[in-house]
């Protein structure tokens, strides 16, 4: 066993000593939201989870799988703790993505989409191209019809060749720069 795997199962101990809504808000900020400012983030999965999240961030900063920079307040995650958090969500199905409940990597969002392979399971799409790369989505518009849980959809420097055919009613947070309209 590798000191990494070691390492992610002692940390597993701390992620699974929380509360079932803590460690779905913690899996969102593994997967999505390290570096990001946390008003921005409590603004987002207060709008997921239907509630306000600070009580539920400051538990898990408390078990320490989290930080908050005192100013601004960037929430930070070693490494290793960003890594358990992803392979959580990634061991959901390990071959299939579209299996998932949280979508980061642009390889398996476009392979889900141009597939129409989402499923139910699918609560969070953020797909995040660096700035220096334009992605380009070849899909037919009807991916999202399958995804009747996704409920933040945030979709940056990417173009797609069709505008969506169906927005999930479950939708609660859509960020679309340069929407194919």
């Amino acid at each position: 066993m590798s000191l990494k795997v070691f390492l992610q199962k002692i940390l597993k101990i701390s992620f699974d000593a929380l509360e079932e809504k803590e460690q779905q808000i913690f899996l969102d900020i593994a997967c999505f939201f390290k570096g990001y400012e946390l008003v921005e983030v409590e603004d987002i999965l207060s709008a997921h989870f239907g509630v306000s999240v600070k009580y539920h961030i400051r538990v898990i900063v408390d078990k320490c799988l989290i930080k908050i920079d005192p100013f601004p307040q960037i929430l930070k995650l070693h490494d290793l703790v960003e890594d358990m958090g992803k392979e959580i969500v990634r061991q959901e199905s390990p071959q299939d993505a579209g299996e998932r409940s949280r979508l980061w990597l642009h390889q398996d969002i476009i392979q889900v989409l141009e597939e129409n392979k989402g499923s139910r399971k699918t609560q969070i799409i953020i797909l995040n191209f660096p700035y220096y790369e334009k992605g380009v989505v070849d899909w037919d518009g009807k991916a999202l019809e399958k995804m009747e849980n996704l409920k933040t959809l945030i979709i940056r420097n990417a173009v797609f060749c069709e505008s969506p055919k169906h927005l999930p009613n479950s939708l609660r947070v859509l960020e679309w720069w340069e929407y194919p309209s």
